[in-house]
């Protein structure tokens, strides 16, 4: 991993459950250890100590597993432990100092002698002999035992152990989540692929009507459809294109709408060109007025209206479409734009609410919702 990654990993561990459930578990069975062997019960703080080592070792033994300078998830065995070899051995000398420096020192040969009681004062031991100095004082954490030597021993054998465990259970993880995502991406491709044959479906459908009315029309019709087709095949290849490419998606599908409906359509736009420039999966607005104008104005007599509101609020993009005409009948919005619409937002993440029809007297009404960059 580069740099950004490892930190990136590094806060989501701080953030996991099971990091600080571990800690926790341990704490609990470090302290019930204490007190059952007899030692005296800890302080608040005391007991907490323990539980917030266990969480640090978990978050920084990975580190030197992870770090790669390139885009592998993890090092290779030798590089892992060339560099978590003086890793481990600073975090395990750090502890040591500070076990030495807590635990109680008997320094050798410097006991106390015969009838030199640790409650005598100065003058019960008698004047000292002349010439003889105090012992200089020896700094406590050069003075280790021997056992916490042994203690810093497994802890920096099982640092690099559990260190190695972790890291390769993360690269597992990012490798899941990548392989998940492609998958994604590919369903997401599909079902945007699916959408080109069936607006085009569509638009010949409306052709056919106009053909017979007004042949003139349908010739003009014609060369929208080809404009309409080379968008479709533009826009609809992406994973995320510009918010003015939807617009004139929408442009050329409603210029086909137009020779066909004439002045039975009636259109009201509120869409700031200053939105044009956010990138948004493709083929969201489109399906949506696609859908008000085959469902609503088209059959009602004498049309409709068709209302296309888009505004923003922070990081929130609301397309609103309405249509006047008959409701809607149960199922009906389960068609087949709107149910590979549905789809593609599942697959993006968007909550089940992004996508909402509701009614409000004569407008039928589609309301969806986009996260965009703030």
């Amino acid at each position: 991993m580069r740099a950004s990654a490892v930190l990136h990993t590094t806060f989501q561990q701080l953030r996991r459950p099971r990091t600080w459930g571990a800690a926790l578990l341990f704490g609990l069975v470090w302290n019930g250890a204490r007190v059952l062997l007899g030692g005296p019960e800890p302080g608040p703080v005391e007991a907490l100590v323990p539980v917030l080592w266990v969480a640090l070792f978990m978050v920084l033994v990975p580190l030197p597993w992870q770090w790669t300078g390139d885009d592998a998830p993890m090092a290779s065995v030798l590089r892992g432990a060339a560099q978590a070899l003086p890793w481990m051995a600073a975090l395990t000398l750090g502890i040591l100092l500070l076990l030495g420096s807590a635990a109680p020192q008997v320094l050798p040969g410097r006991g106390m002698g015969p009838g030199m009681g640790p409650g005598m004062s100065m003058m019960e031991r008698g004047p000292m002999h002349r010439g003889l100095r105090p012992p200089p004082l020896e700094a406590r954490w050069l003075a280790i035992h021997p056992r916490l030597w042994l203690l810093g021993l497994a802890h920096f054998s099982f640092g690099l152990l559990l260190g190695w465990i972790l890291a390769g259970r993360e690269r597992a993880e990012l490798q899941a989540t990548a392989a998940q995502q492609a998958a994604d991406e590919a369903r997401a491709r599909t079902l945007q692929g699916q959408m080109n044959p069936h607006v085009l479906f569509n638009a010949i459908s409306a052709l056919t009507e106009l053909v017979r009315e007004d042949p003139v029309a349908a010739e003009r019709a014609l060369v929208s459809l080809s404009d309409l087709l080379r968008a479709l095949l533009e826009h609809g290849s992406r994973l995320r294109a510009p918010l003015g490419d939807e617009r004139r998606l929408v442009e050329h599908h409603l210029a086909l709408e137009r020779l066909r409906l004439g002045h039975r359509l009636r259109e009201t736009w509120d869409w700031p060109e200053a939105l044009d420039a956010l990138e948004i999966p493709p083929l969201m607005v489109q399906p949506l007025v696609e859908n008000a104008l085959k469902h609503g104005v088209s059959v009602a007599v004498g049309g409709g209206s068709l209302d296309v509101r888009i505004t923003r609020e922070g990081s929130l993009l609301r397309v609103r479409v309405a249509n006047t005409g008959p409701a809607p009948a149960a199922g009906e919005g389960a068609g087949i734009g709107l149910k590979n619409l549905r789809e593609r937002l599942r697959l993006q993440g968007a909550p089940a609410d992004a996508l909402q029809l509701t009614r409000e007297g004569d407008w039928t009404i589609a309301e969806l919702k986009l996260q965009v960059p703030a």
